[in-house]
């Protein structure tokens, strides 16, 4: 203790001394005086801070329950063919919507007249062709889907139209070579 008063005592010298206001001695007496003061004070304190907390806490609850961040559903992606077939042939546009687990089909250019029907299939890549059913040879139309054949819909996957007789469709294998083609794209 020395050896610090002994270091600090020149520069006790180097300030004028200044006595403190008035205020911080009645504070200093007002301490000495009560000593549950401090713990008013301390208390007031963690009141507030607990009533801030629980504010905050209510305003991030009504926050969540009116838009919960980051529980909105993840959209299934888009699968997508264009199917044409050699020059003059069919062109037909394909668009699966996951939401109604179906195929939504349009006819652009239309599908040959004869005695067979066009059958839509989807070829997995080194798989086997499988028969998603009939469809008409123009306008709009959609082909519900099986869990099983949404999941062939991935991309690279092949969508190929052939002409089929129409009693026993969905065949279980093509008769014919494709009338047209098309590779799915996800989007």
């Amino acid at each position: 203790m020395q050896d610090w008063e002994a270091r600090l005592a020149p520069l006790h010298g180097a300030w004028e001394d200044v006595a403190p206001h008035d205020a911080v001695w009645d504070a200093v007496a007002a301490r000495i005086a009560d000593p549950t003061a401090r713990l008013q004070i301390r208390l007031s304190r963690w009141r507030a801070g607990a009533l801030l907390t629980g504010a905050i806490a209510a305003a991030l609850a009504i926050v969540l329950v009116m838009h919960p961040f980051g529980l909105e559903p993840v959209s299934a992606p888009m699968a997508v063919a264009q199917m044409v077939g050699e020059t003059d042939g069919p062109v037909v546009l394909a668009r699966y919507d996951p939401q109604a687990a179906e195929i939504r089909l349009r006819v652009v250019a239309a599908v040959p007249a004869t005695g067979l029907f066009p059958e839509l299939w989807v070829i997995p890549d080194g798989g086997a062709p499988v028969s998603l059913g009939l469809i008409p040879r123009a306008g709009q139309t959609s082909v519900p889907l099986s869990a099983q054949q949404r999941r062939l819909l991935v991309d690279g996957a092949t969508l190929a139209i052939t002409m089929e007789p129409q009693h026993g469709a969905p065949h279980a294998a093509p008769s014919s070579a494709p009338i047209a083609t098309g590779k799915i794209s996800l989007l």
